[in-house]
């Protein structure tokens, strides 16, 4: 799979047209040759910082944000419903990678509410009210993005960490059971075995 992150122009400029949020022709062309089964998004270290609820709406009303992370101004006029949008024309699935670092496991679990849930309730009646009457179907979501690095937004240790995981998804699959959940490895053995041994049984 492959990853995409609001970081220089990876983003503006490089997936979308930077004036019109259009997807650029000449990247698409060339991702649709290489292949991308699955696309993550936010990010990446961008995603500890990121609220979802940023960028949906009328492009033209989104707050511009100054990003923590890579000291910048985020438009937030690439969002959810355009990174679906630019995943089906890729053909990659959709994996989001919600924020565990200055979120929290409500708002994962409404951004699970918005991309998945049919219905009347708040946040499925806001994505149909932004043009998308259909559920999305978001399969895959991860569960923060690095979360032990030292200059991570919301750094957490293994015990912090496996907290986050449990009510992540306690929450999240209350929302919608059928997703998959991905947790943050490690190349210290000790986090992975701690992680898989106390809160396997709350990830895929």
């Amino acid at each position: 799979g492959g990853i995409v992150e609001h970081c220089g122009s990876l983003v503006y400029g490089g997936l979308v047209d930077a004036r019109t949020g259009a997807l650029r022709e000449d990247t698409a062309g060339a991702l649709r040759e290489v292949g991308v089964p699955l696309l993550r998004w936010p990010g990446g270290n961008f995603a500890s910082g990121y609220h979802w609820q940023d960028g949906v709406g009328p492009r033209e009303r989104r707050p511009v944000r100054f990003d923590l992370e890579w000291q910048a101004e985020e438009p937030n006029t690439f969002g959810t419903d355009e990174y679906v949008a630019a995943c089906r024309a890729l053909g990659a699935a959709p994996y989001l990678c919600a924020n565990a670092g200055s979120g929290t496991a409500e708002e994962a679990a409404r951004w699970v509410e918005y991309c998945n849930r049919d219905g009347r309730s708040s946040h499925a009646a806001l994505r149909a009210a932004n043009g998308h009457p259909r559920p999305h179907g978001v399969p895959l979501w991860g569960i923060g993005n690095e979360v032990y690095g030292r200059g991570q937004i919301g750094r957490a240790d293994v015990d912090g960490y496996i907290g986050t995981v449990k009510e992540f998804s306690r929450l999240m699959k209350k929302v919608d059971p059928t997703i998959r959940l991905v947790a943050v490895g490690w190349e210290r053995a000790e986090w992975n075995f701690r992680l898989v041994k106390e809160a396997g049984e709350y990830f895929d």
